[in-house]
């Protein structure tokens, strides 16, 4: 048999560059890198960010390519300005809504956005992320399964977490149901997703769902600093950083095998079976009425 020539070989393909992918992600997605430590801080024309589609997409794909960066060893995942998410769909300009008036429009979003994005949305940082992850509530919101289920989770003493799910008529299936009983225990979780009641920053420290509650203005520092205490050892200890991804997210990969899928498809079966299930931000403003939470205007 003829051998074949190494310089006929295929070569390795390259690792992302930073330069490259925060370039392409800075709409939605603000990343700083600092001693191999990567800050993604999404937001909307840099203010609040405003819960979309085009933001529901970005997230996992961001988060996977920064991933795969080898110079990235320690990624902390924030939010601007004084709120996680707090703002919901009709607050855009035209081009941005997602289709949801008849059912062939609604099936089409269940598909394309709902399970296109909101799968991989919650997998990637359980199941492709492999370097520690640390989450920064920097306020106030909702979906906040994406920061609880990140390896540590601080946020600031005025947070407010709440699902949204119940006020706009969805079933808790997208990742907060896991997320909230795994932390919570069940009684808890259950209460604050059926009713939609709110938990405050010093009930997430008491129940074990964040590790600490920092000053507002502290949040970001707080998160370098952590990521830095993370980093100690340098390359020297890649290997215990990455090792230590796999005993961290075992409980949280476990879960996600056994009840992601089946949950999230009992809220598009909600989403499907009835029509008036719909993305309505009034009902957000009821919701953040009632947990006592003032929004300002976006």
């Amino acid at each position: 048999m003829a051998s074949v020539s190494p310089r006929h070989m295929p070569a390795f393909v390259k690792p992302p560059k930073f330069e490259e992918y925060s370039e392409k992600y800075k709409e939605h997605i603000i990343m700083e890198r600092r001693d191999g430590v990567i800050m993604l801080r999404m937001h909307t024309k840099n203010k609040t960010l405003v819960w979309g589609p085009q933001l529901h997409r970005a997230i996992h794909q961001a988060v996977e390519e920064a991933a795969a960066d080898p110079e990235n060893q320690v990624m902390i995942l924030t939010a601007t300005g004084d709120f996680w998410v707090a703002y919901g769909y009709s607050i855009r300009e035209e081009g941005y809504n997602l289709p949801e008036s008849t059912a062939e429009e609604r099936a089409k979003s269940s598909m394309d956005f709902f399970v296109g994005d909101g799968m991989p949305l919650q997998e990637a940082l359980v199941f492709d992320v492999r370097i520690p992850t640390i989450a920064a509530i920097n306020g106030p919101g909702y979906h906040m399964e994406m920061a609880l289920m990140c390896d540590l989770t601080i946020c600031t003493d005025d947070t407010v977490m709440v699902d949204v799910h119940k006020w706009m008529g969805f079933v808790s299936g997208d990742g907060v149901n896991i997320a909230y009983q795994g932390l919570m225990g069940n009684k808890r979780a259950n209460y604050a997703m059926l009713l939609g009641t709110p938990v405050t920053a010093q009930q997430a420290l008491e129940w074990g769902m964040v590790n600490e509650v920092v000053p507002r203005q502290r949040i970001y520092d707080r998160a370098w600093e952590l990521g830095a205490k993370v980093m100690e050892g340098g390359e020297k200890r890649r290997a215990y950083r990455r090792m230590m991804t796999e005993i961290m997210r075992k409980p949280w990969k476990t879960r996600m095998s056994e009840d992601f899928f089946g949950a999230f498809a009992a809220e598009m079966y909600g989403y499907m079976a009835e029509p008036d299930v719909s993305h309505d931000d009034e009902a957000l403003d009821e919701m953040w009425k009632q947990c006592g939470v003032e929004i300002p205007e976006w």
